[in-house]
């Protein structure tokens, strides 16, 4: 792709190409040595990093649900009510897992940055590894962040015992 010319964080955008024969825009933006995010997108579009941030982020969820951590997928349940109680269930540990890690990142345990300048981990990948280190016998309890994930998870507990949500399997 040398013959693109775009240096680390150059971007190029090319209008009216034709894709399978869908005509559309494309958009280049080199992130290292050899390293591109190509899109594709339709005429008129402007602006398409932070769309394509946005959507990235969406898909970042979907595949913590489903594989990277949560395996939402493995699932054998049939009934649909249960199921609905699971994807919540797993809704709101992906919620946590990405507080924490943003929180974590945020303070003194930020995410280690690759080559290209991404992060290594998703905020939830980070938030779930902190929680499995938390659970790991020699963790001190005065570790700020585990006083900030037992305060949380006080909170929830406070708040599934005053609206009397306690009963979730069944």
């Amino acid at each position: 792709m040398a013959e693109l010319g775009l240096a680390p964080g150059q971007v190029r955008r090319f209008a009216r190409v034709q894709l399978d024969g869908v005509w559309g825009q494309a958009w280049v933006k080199a992130l290292a040595a050899d390293e591109f995010v190509f899109l594709f997108a339709a005429d008129g579009l402007h602006h398409l990093e932070p769309l394509y941030a946005g959507r990235w982020t969406i898909e970042q969820c979907f595949q913590s649900l489903k594989g990277r951590g949560f395996n939402r997928e493995a699932t054998h349940l049939r009934c649909l009510h249960k199921r609905r109680k699971l994807v919540a269930l797993v809704s709101l540990a992906y919620a946590f897992c990405l507080g924490v890690g943003a929180a974590a990142h945020g303070g003194r345990q930020p995410i280690a940055r690759k080559n290209h300048g991404h992060r290594a981990v998703s905020l939830s990948r980070h938030g779930l590894n902190l929680l499995r280190q938390l659970t790991r016998p020699l963790t001190p309890p005065e570790d700020p962040l585990a006083r900030m994930v037992e305060t949380i998870l006080n909170w929830i507990a406070r708040q599934l015992a005053r609206n009397q949500l306690l009963k979730i399997v069944g």
